[in-house]
C-alpha cells in the first residue's frame, strides 16, 4: 500500500479531527500532541486494524531530559484507528520480568559499552531508577534500538546528534544487533508525524519509495579475516549519512540490522565528535557467538514529509509538520 495524496494530507493537517476531540493513548495517559485518523493499516495475520504512536524518549530524571538530543520511540495499536505523537509519557508501570524492562537493560549495557570509560555509569548492568524511561503501561522489545541511541546521548556530554530529531523501531540483543519487530508501516507513517530527521527500522517499509541499498553481509557472524566494522559495513553507513546531509529537506527511512550501523549512520550525517566516537568504539564490541541472519540493509529517501509539497501545488507554508 502507498499513501495516497488526499491520506497524507489528511494526516499531516488533521482533516476530519474534530477540534474538541479527546482520546486516550495505549501506554500513556498524557494527551497527544499530533492526533490524526489513521488511513487503514492492517494486521496481517489476524486481520485487525492497526494505529500507531510515537512517543518522545524521556528518563525519569526531568533534569536530564533537555541536555538531549530528540528521539521517538514508536508502536502500533492493536486494533487503533488513529496516529498519535506524545510528547511526554508517565513512568514506567511494568514489572521487571517485562520485555519493555529486559529490553531496556539490554539498550543501558550497550551504551555504556560504548561511551568512553569516564562517562559509564557507576551501575552500568542494571537501570538506575533515575535513567529509565517513561513508557507508562506500555510492553514489548521493540523500542531497544532507539532506547540504545538515547542512554549513548544521556551518558555523553551535551546533545549527542545535535537538534537531529530520530525517531525509530526496533529490538536490541546485548550485541547490539537489531531485530526485526511487527507494524513497519504504520509506525513510519506515525513517525513521519513527528518532523524526523531520520527514521530507522528493521525491515523497508511496503510504503515509502526510491529504495537504495547498502551492501552488508547476510550473516550475522564475522568470517575469518574481518573486522566487525568491514563485515557490517559501517563505512558504507556513514558515507550514506553523509550523503544524506547533502540532501536538504530530506527525512531518510534508514533499514539496520546492528546499533553500530545507526551510529556510523548518525555520524556521517552530523560529523559530530561525540557520536563519530561512539560509532568508532562500537565496532569494538565483539558480535556474539550464536549465529543470526539479517538481511541487506536498505537506506530509503523520502521527503521531508510524506506529501513532497513541491510536487502537489501546495506551499509549505499551509502544510503542517513540514521543512520546507
Amino acid at each position: 500500500m502507498f499513501f495516497s495524496v488526499a491520506t497524507l494530507f489528511t494526516l499531516l493537517a488533521g482533516e476530519g479531527l474534530p477540534r474538541n476531540a479527546t482520546t486516550e493513548s495505549v501506554g500513556t495517559h498524557m494527551g497527544p500532541a499530533v492526533d490524526v485518523p489513521s488511513p487503514g493499516f492492517w494486521d496481517s495475520e489476524d486481520g485487525v486494524r492497526r494505529g500507531g504512536q510515537a512517543a518522545r524518549i524521556e528518563v525519569d530524571d526531568a533534569d536530564l531530559n533537555d541536555g538531549m538530543s530528540t528521539w521517538y520511540r514508536l508502536a502500533y495499536v492493536h486494533g487503533g484507528t488513529r496516529l498519535q505523537v506524545f510528547e511526554h509519557s508517565p513512568v514506567a508501570t511494568v514489572g521487571p520480568e517485562s520485555d519493555m524492562m529486559r529490553i531496556e537493560t539490554f539498550a543501558w549495557r550497550l551504551a555504556n559499552e560504548v561511551v568512553e570509560p569516564e562517562h559509564r555509569s557507576t551501575a552500568p548492568d542494571h537501570v538506575p531508577g533515575w535513567a529509565r524511561v517513561r513508557t507508562g503501561n506500555t510492553d514489548g522489545p521493540s523500542a531497544g534500538l532507539i532506547m540504545a541511541l538515547a542512554y549513548i546521548d544521556l551518558l555523553t556530554p551535551g546533545a549527542l546528534v545535535g537538534d537531529l530529531r530520530v525517531a525509530g523501531t526496533g529490538g536490541i540483543r546485548p550485541d547490539g544487533l537489531a531485530f526485526p519487530v511487527k507494524g513497519i508501516d504504520v509506525k513510519v507513517a506515525t513517525a513521519m508525524l513527528t518532523r524526523p530527521d531520520v527514521i530507522f527500522v528493521t525491515r523497508p517499509p511496503k510504503s515509502v519509495e526510491n529504495v537504495t541499498i547498502v551492501q552488508s553481509q547476510k550473516e550475522r557472524i564475522p568470517a575469518p579475516g574481518y573486522t566487525v566494522g568491514a563485515w557490517l559495513n559501517v563505512a558504507g553507513y556513514e558515507q550514506a549519512g553523509r550523503d544524506a546531509a547533502g540532501r536538504p529537506g530530506t527525512a531518510p527511512v534508514v533499514v539496520v540490522h546492528d546499533l553500530r550501523q545507526a551510529l556510523a549512520w548518525l555520524c556521517g550525517r552530523t560529523a559530530g565528535a561525540s557520536v563519530c566516537a561512539a560509532a568508532h568504539r562500537s565496532v569494538g564490541i565483539r558480535i556474539g557467538d550464536k549465529p543470526q541472519v539479517a538481511a541487506p540493509a536498505t537506506i530509503i529517501f523520502g521527503p521531508a514529509h510524506p506529501l513532497g509539497a513541491p510536487d502537489i501545488g501546495i506551499p509549505c507554508g499551509e502544510l503542517v509538520y513540514t521543512r520546507c
